[in-house]
């Protein structure tokens, strides 16, 4: 009798496990549509990040009459976080609407420097800085367009 308990005991631990991960990587599809096949398996200190990217001269110009002057330095592109969700499935709410510039490396270059993301919506899938405002991009590509029916 006791031995049947101990095995009914560590197969609830272990279905408790399995469908806690499970549980996690629902919730982290159902809240975002950003997760595919073709989106990389999230590393523990990762996040998938909605965002819309902007050049921040040109942004700052607009809205707060920055001397920008993108025309003759380039242009600096950024991440307004819409939605951020960490790899436990868990929304970060705190970051929505934050500006992040994206760490520069041979991942992001087209995104710190191609002014033809300005505008769109992206999803990113890598590691947030907070204290830095800095977004180490893993992977990333251009949301699609939600089609609305009539």
């Amino acid at each position: 009798m006791f031995k049947y308990f101990k095995i009914m005991l560590v197969l609830s631990f272990i279905l408790g496990i399995a469908s806690s991960s499970i549980l996690a990587q629902e919730h982290l599809h159902k809240h975002h549509e950003a997760v595919t096949g073709a989106t990389p398996q999230l590393a523990q200190d990762e996040v998938v990040i909605t965002g819309k990217v902007i050049c921040l001269g040109c942004h700052l110009k607009k809205e707060r009459k920055a001397r920008a002057q993108c025309s003759i330095y380039g242009h600096i592109n950024a991440l307004v976080i819409e939605k951020i969700i960490n790899a436990q499935g868990k929304s970060i709410d705190e970051l929505k609407g934050k500006v992040y510039q994206f760490l520069h490396n041979d991942k992001s270059d087209k995104l710190v420097k191609d002014h033809n993301y300005a505008g769109k919506t992206i999803i990113v899938v890598g590691k947030i800085y907070p204290e830095a405002n800095i977004i180490e991009v893993n992977f990333f590509k251009e949301k699609e367009k939600e089609v609305k029916k009539r």
